[in-house]
This record gives structure tokens, sequence and C-alpha cells, in this order.
């Protein structure tokens, strides 16, 4: 019998792209699958559209507030541990998939006991022959996941590669790595997340595998640089301090002097080319992270005026 795998998609605000996602997945070949979509308190009653238009194949979840990348995955994750999947797939809403994508990514688990995360090849949706993530390592001074990334596939070598690191846009999971490490960190509500769940699954024992026989298609970044650019920024500098506390803390006076060193020369740039509001931002997260402010913050900070 084929493994029963649950598919978590997110959504906020996001309805187009996730209806252009699951008419992707409604053409897979895998057949044991369940669709979650979890709806992360989008607005114009998205929930309910997503419900009205597809509660016959997938299954809704809605959030009474946003809880950000990793408490909304964690609603659907913890709904298909309780379901019992044997896998967890998570999807960005902002992705399609090929329709032969599921396969070499579940029959890399038969090879080990040990195999505990496997990940697709990630090209870029508007440059189909471009990669934008195919697995990498974590740097414990930057602080941060680093994937292969920017390449043309006729550079890249074929394959299945052991990674220390993969994006939380399309990663599998064994159930039984999410029991034993735990699900997202709620701490990070949004960035570096992902990469402290690989962390947590290599210091278990787990191996984590990018396949590029697999392959989806990612539009990278569309849900946040619409209207809040300064989103990422705020949340990838406060949390890269937190991973680093958090998971290296023999290490964490390096990295900590390595992002203010950098933070500083790029406010200096930032002054000269009027990006002011680039400075605030990054001095909000630092303190932030120093006052121990972590989970959602403020997003009205990040919206730019013009």
């Amino acid at each position: 019998m084929q493994a029963r795998i649950h598919i978590v998609i997110l959504n906020w605000n996001g309805i187009d792209d996730t209806s252009q996602l699951l008419s992707s997945l409604f053409k897979i070949s895998y057949p044991n699958i369940k669709i979650i979509v979890v709806d992360n308190n989008s607005l114009n009653d998205e929930a309910e559209l997503l419900k009205n238009n597809y509660g016959d194949k997938v299954h809704i979840l809605s959030c009474k507030k946003n809880l950000g990348f990793s408490g909304g995955n964690n609603i659907g994750i913890k709904y298909s541990l309780e379901d019992k999947a044997d896998f967890v797939l998570l999807l960005n809403n902002d992705t399609t998939v090929e329709a032969d994508f599921l396969e070499p990514l579940v029959n890399k688990f038969n090879s080990s006991n040990q195999v505990g995360i496997t990940a697709p090849q990630i090209n870029y949706f508007n440059e189909p022959d471009k990669i934008w993530s195919a697995g990498g390592k974590i740097s414990r001074i930057r602080s941060s996941g680093f994937a292969k990334s920017n390449i043309k596939e006729t550079e890249f070598n074929k394959g299945h590669k052991s990674v220390s690191f993969v994006s939380g846009c399309c990663m599998l999971i064994r159930n039984e790595v999410l029991e034993r490490i735990g699900l997202f960190d709620e701490n990070f509500f949004l960035y570096n997340e992902d990469t402290d769940l690989c962390e947590r699954a290599i210091r278990a024992g787990y191996e984590i595998l990018i396949i590029s026989e697999s392959k989806i298609y990612h539009k990278v970044n569309s849900s946040t640089e619409k209207n809040m650019s300064l989103l990422p920024l705020y949340y990838t500098t406060r949390n890269r301090l937190y991973f680093a506390k958090k998971n290296f803390p023999t290490t964490f006076g390096l990295t900590f002097l390595y992002i203010i060193s950098s933070m500083i020369f790029k406010s200096i740039i930032w002054f000269l080319s009027g990006k002011r509001k680039n400075i605030s931002v990054v001095k909000n997260a630092i303190k932030d992270f120093l006052a121990g402010k972590m989970g959602m913050a403020n997003h009205n900070n990040f919206v730019l005026t013009r």
C-alpha cells in the first residue's frame, strides 16, 4: 500500500495563487494524498471562497487570526498527524507542481530509515529553466540556511544530494520526525523557521535529501512583496539572531557581531540612498530580539509609503 501523504498549503490573501496551485495538484499522478488548505485569517472571505470552490476536493481549515508561516503550517501539520498521515508535504501556495513530482520524493524514504526530509528542485515560475533553490547548508556565523540558487538547470548536477538545509517552500517530512523533534517554532512567525526545523532534524540523526528528479515552480515572495516589502527585512534580521542564540549559543557572540556589522554597513548605504525606513526596521528588529519580543510584529510598520 502506498504511503498516505497530506499536502499542507497555507493561504493568506492569496486565493489566486492558491487556486492555480490546486489546479496543478489535481493533475498529479500520486494517488494516496489528502490536500489541506489552512487559511491564515485572510481578508475578503477567502476561506469561504475556498470552501465553496474546492470543498469537495480539499479540506479547509480556518484560523481566527494570522498565525504566520510557522503557526499556520503547524495547524495543518497537527491535523495531518492526528489523521494518521505517513508523510506531511509542506507546500507554498505560490507554487505550481509537475504531475510526477511526488514519486521521487517518496521513493527516497525507502532507501534508509534515517531519511527524514526530502525536497524537490525548485525553479523560478517566470524562468522555468532557472533554479531558485536546490538545497544547501546552514551557516553558523551568518545564522541562516543558504541554498544553491540562481543557476541554470544545465549547470546543475542531477540526482539526489544530502544537504543540511532545504526551503520550507516545499519539504516532505516523515511523520516520526515531526513527532520526535516537534513542529515549527512559532517564535519565528515568519522566516528562518524552516532552517530551525532542518537543524533539529539533523541533530536528531535524520538525513535531508534534495531530489532533482522532482521539480516544482515558485513565484517567490508574492505574498509579501506586493505592499510590505520591508517585512522580510525585519523578520530575517530578528530571527537570525534568535536562531543563533537558540541553536549555537557558543558562537552567538560572533553571529551577533557579524549581523550588527553588516547592518551598520548596509545602513550607511540606505542612508545615502534615501532608504531610511530600512534603518528603522532593522533597529526595531534588533531591539525586539534583545527584549525577547518574538512572534508576530506590528505589520503596519512594514508598509512602504510613496
